[in-house]
């Protein structure tokens, strides 16, 4: 019996050794492919990508496709194979002939997709398990889901995003020919291609001249040699340019190395994560036509970062604003911006850096960019405000859609994000701000009154030139919204409690619709504890109002836009109580924050004191 017994115990614990040995030998297994997907994923992208992406199950990976140049959409179809060689007609010949096929099944058979892809009509994917997994670990370096943008079609269509009378708005027929710029650093290759299929299926040929890419010292490899064959393969010769910055020189720069070498009558600016919308560039160049002074700017929707997902607004287009920490964020329409349609041109306050339309010798008149500012940050702004000020006027275009995949920079600064950015915004208000603009901008950024922002002889030149109008012009008319804190007013600075040592706040609030007025401790800067009581009454920070809603006492003040909401009005002496004319209640102070109470002349915390009175 006990002999029986030892050889179960050996014959268990052999069993378990063995068990014990394929379980290591899986994991290890599943590491090693794990870490050769990982290590490999984008190695052979560029060919890999029309095979499992699009045309599945056409060719073996890393195999040219076969392709029937001319062939007609109806053969492809009935063929049952999509087959491809390298394309052989030139732009040129491509343009002239609206019929003419390239022999990319990609830009021939758009609009026959199969709508049960995954990504197609815009949808997004949603991964579980160990793709959830995997595609986690790359966001976290890229920022963006690249394991998803790998599965989806290059050549996706998208939902219709613009508002219904969008299709039945006519266009010239004599519109300017248009090259879009797209400078890139380490984007991911799928993203970026379907950024250059987004705008050739999509763009009526006669209209694009050419699309630039404009490689801002890459270090991924896949980007280099591979980029170069797939554009010379999959795309009429001379449509995609390749230009190659040796070392990374920064976006404003690969963005004017573009446009010295590009040859059309309008220039257009965008991301290398992009995908253009249906009849996307005609509104814009229909507004230039009109007017060639004028920027034109598409509405920007959402390509979802996680899913790839295109998302936008049914009803809603976003509107641009800026504070004076030169915050830049989004805001609605007020409604006398909105035309008698929905589609009616909106005239725009300040622009995001992609997605606009300029007539190119505008565009040299104007100064182009700030060849002094480095890498990225403020030159949006900049170029707004030098539109605006000088001559030129910026409208957003109801009926161009532009998807974009917001999302923060996956990469380094040279110098660093902060220095940079500090550095633009000085050369931008130095130029272009007055002595009062100034010093609620260096409020925010002490250190910035000291900078060295180079030399502003050449940009001060160019504002003399073209006889740019003050600052204080583009703020009364184009940007009422933000107010100047120390202009016409009888009182500013911050509004301190004079028992609790608490100072009115607004926690950076940007936006128009009514937020809570809060308090906290005094420290006087005035991004967000900068109040003014104004020579017209008003209790205001420099983008909302302090407003009542509930006319009782224990009501709590709100934050709400001086222009769309209800402008009450307030009285104050130095050192006394605010009043509320309308109710004739006092703002008080208790543990929640400010609280409208009965006045009481012996109520310590009814006591508030300016920094700065105004005779």
């Amino acid at each position: 019996m006990g002999r029986w017994n030892n050889i179960r115990m050996r014959c268990a614990f052999r069993y378990l050794f063995c068990a014990l040995l394929m379980i290591l030998t899986f994991v290890t297994i599943q590491l090693a492919v794990l870490s050769e997907k990982r290590n490999g994923i984008g190695k052979n992208l560029f060919f890999n990508f029309d095979n499992k992406a699009v045309t599945e199950g056409t060719s073996s990976p890393g195999k040219v496709l076969a392709a029937v140049v001319g062939a007609s959409v109806q053969q492809y179809k009935a063929s049952g194979k999509l087959k491809q060689l390298p394309v052989a007609i030139t732009w040129s010949e491509y343009r002239a002939n609206p019929q003419l096929l390239c022999g990319n099944p990609l830009i021939d058979t758009y609009g026959t997709n199969d709508p049960s892809k995954m990504g197609e009509n815009g949808s997004g994917i949603i991964l579980v398990g160990s793709e959830k997994e995997k595609a986690t670990m790359l966001i976290s370096e890229y920022n963006v889901n690249v394991y998803a943008s790998d599965r989806i079609p290059l050549n996706r269509m998208v939902p219709d995003a613009r508002f219904p009378g969008c299709n039945v708005v006519p266009y010239p027929k004599d519109l300017p020919s248009t090259s879009i710029i797209i400078p890139f650093y380490d984007e991911w290759p799928s993203i970026l291609l379907r950024t250059i299929y987004s705008i050739v299926n999509r763009t009526p040929r006669q209209l694009l001249q050419e699309i630039i890419l404009v490689d801002d010292g890459s270090k991924m490899p896949q980007l280099k040699d591979d980029l170069d064959k797939y554009v010379d393969t999959h795309f009429p010769k001379g449509l995609v340019k390749i230009i190659r910055v040796p070392e990374r020189r920064g976006l404003i720069q690969a963005r004017l190395m573009g446009f010295e070498n590009s040859t059309g009558d309008v220039i257009i600016f965008f991301d290398s994560h992009m995908e253009v919308n249906i009849d996307w560039l005609q509104p814009l160049l229909a507004e230039i036509k009109h007017d060639r002074k004028t920027v034109a700017m598409g509405t920007l929707d959402y390509i979802q970062l996680d899913s790839m997902e295109y998302k936008y607004y049914h009803d809603y287009m976003t509107r641009y604003g800026f504070d004076w920490r030169l915050v830049f964020f989004e805001t609605f329409f007020r409604n006398d911006q909105i035309g008698s349609t929905p589609e009616a041109t909106r005239v725009g306050t300040v622009m995001v850096g992609a997605a606009y339309a300029i007539d190119r010798n505008f565009f040299k008149e104007m100064g182009t960019y700030d060849n002094g500012m480095k890498v990225w940050g403020g030159e949006n702004l900049e170029m707004a405000w030098r539109i605006w000020l000088c001559g030129g006027r910026l409208v957003h275009a109801p009926c161009s859609h532009i998807g974009h995949v917001a999302r923060s920079q996956p990469y380094d600064f040279p110098g660093g994000r902060q220095a940079v950015e500090q550095y633009n915004y000085k050369r931008a208000i130095e130029v272009w701000m007055e002595p009062e603009h100034k010093e609620l901008v260096y409020n925010y950024f002490p250190g910035m009154r000291t900078l060295d922002a180079g030399d502003l002889s050449e940009r001060m030149r160019l504002k003399e030139k073209l006889q740019c109008k003050p600052f204080s012009w583009f703020i009364n008319h184009v940007w009422p919204e933000l107010f100047v804190l120390q202009q016409n007013v009888t009182a500013w600075g911050s509004a301190r409690n004079l028992h609790t040592n608490r100072c009115l706040d607004n926690h950076q609030y940007l936006f128009q619709a009514a937020e809570p007025l809060y308090a906290e401790t005094c420290h006087y800067q005035l991004a967000t504890q900068g109040f003014s009581l104004t020579k017209d009454k008003l209790l205001r920070t420099s983008l909302q109002c302090v407003v009542i809603k509930s006319m009782t006492a224990g009501a709590r003040p709100k934050l709400e836009d001086c222009i769309i909401g209800p402008r009450d009005t307030w009285t104050h002496r130095q050192g006394s109580q605010i009043v509320h004319e309308a109710t004739g209640l006092c703002l008080d102070l208790d543990n929640e924050g400010p609280i409208m109470m009965i006045c009481d002349d012996q109520a310590i915390t009814q006591m508030w004191q300016f920094n700065t009175y105004v005779v």
